[in-house]
């Protein structure tokens, strides 16, 4: 049976219980992306006094600059080493006490969230999603579709330039402790990553997930010393291109403000922080978006409630569709522009969501 994707209309309307995600872990991935159960990598913001009047050069170390693989599989893997890294933490998380009741009903990436939550609006990138359920938890897990793969492989050099200058930006406002400045003129390692984990709820569905995050506001931190899990001392940081006509007005409503919005609110991070740029790479001012603010920046070209029902009633189709508790068996959905979600039940390996290290380590 198919999933059909009304017009964005159909989901508007009431917004759905959602419950602000809460942190309970994080984790570090180093320059050759290994694991590390610790805050190594975390990054601390750090803004010049002028917003309006800056000159950041993002094209400066490109040519050392670490990149990061995107063809490489890595699939779910760091939250699943998470997992296993805190068992007895993770229980309590997982499963009602003395029982084998689940209280959580999918583990994923907030990246899978976020394109989940946006098919509504969204009219050229269609998405693979895997998932499989182990003991009694369903595990999501995006892959690459044909068109994602066919894009990396025909990708210019301005292309691979243009997708460095996000990291190099990040660089240029984040330090490496809260009393120490950002340093741009080393090259930058796009390999590096500070992930948090988060507990949450979507209407009826209980969710545990990772997410990236670009480094912590310390001015913010009166929320962290009232609450250990509050994600609000962190900020997101983001570039886009200097706005010069009304069509790139309307796109970047409509497009990127959603895409922000989504992996912001989804994280429960208050504040992004852009810096538009040229198309010569150097970013000339700073604005700061909060994130409660950009529905209303996007001038009803979409709105909240809308992505997060139809969100919550992809997340109702995956439980009817995944029947099967056995991580040898996959369950593919797949989804493109004008079409309907369609599910598809393997039980080959090329697809598979859980490795062997993972459901024979797991002895919650």
């Amino acid at each position: 049976m198919n999933l059909h994707v009304k017009r964005a209309e159909y989901y508007d309307g009431r917004f759905p219980p959602f419950r602000k995600p809460s942190e309970i872990g994080f984790f570090s991935l180093d320059g050759e992306r290994e694991y590390h159960d610790d805050n190594r990598q975390l990054k601390y913001i750090s803004l010049p006094r002028n917003l309006k009047n800056v000159y950041m050069d993002l094209n400066i170390g490109y040519e050392n600059a670490v990149r990061k693989d995107f063809g490489k599989k890595e699939k779910i893997d760091t939250i699943l080493t998470w997992i296993l890294y805190h068992q007895e933490e993770v229980k309590k998380y997982f499963y009602e006490p003395n029982s084998n009741k689940p209280k959580i009903d999918f583990v994923c990436f907030r990246g899978l969230l976020t394109a989940v939550s946006a098919t509504i609006y969204e009219n050229k990138e269609d998405w693979l999603i895997c998932a499989t359920k182990f003991r009694s938890v369903i595990y999501l897990c995006a892959f690459d579709t044909e068109q994602n793969v066919r894009r990396r492989e025909t990708a210019t050099e301005r292309d691979k330039l243009m997708s460095s200058w996000g990291y190099k930006f990040e660089q240029y406002l984040s330090a490496d402790s809260p009393s120490s400045k950002p340093n741009p003129s080393i090259p930058v390692n796009e390999k590096e990553e500070y992930c948090i984990v988060l507990k949450g709820r979507l209407n009826n569905h209980t969710l545990l997930y990772s997410a990236e995050v670009d480094g912590k506001d310390t001015s913010n931190n009166i929320h962290a010393d009232r609450d250990p899990q509050s994600t609000q001392c962190y900020t997101e940081l983001k570039t886009s291109r200097i706005i010069t006509a009304q069509r790139q007005h309307i796109n970047f409503c409509r497009y990127k403000l959603l895409k922000w919005w989504l992996q912001s609110f989804l994280v429960g991070i208050p504040k992004i922080i852009c810096g538009f740029r040229d198309d010569q790479g150097i970013v000339r001012n700073l604005e700061v978006f909060p994130v409660a603010e950009i529905p209303k920046m996007a001038q009803n070209q979409w709105t909240p409630a809308s992505t997060l029902n139809f969100c919550s009633n992809f997340m109702d189709y995956v439980k009817m569709c995944v029947k099967k508790d056995d991580p040898s068996v996959v369950y593919k959905f797949y989804w493109k522009p004008g079409s309907p979600v369609t599910c598809e039940e393997l039980t080959s390996t090329e697809y598979q969501v859980l490795p062997d290290w993972y459901t024979s380590n797991l002895r919650i």
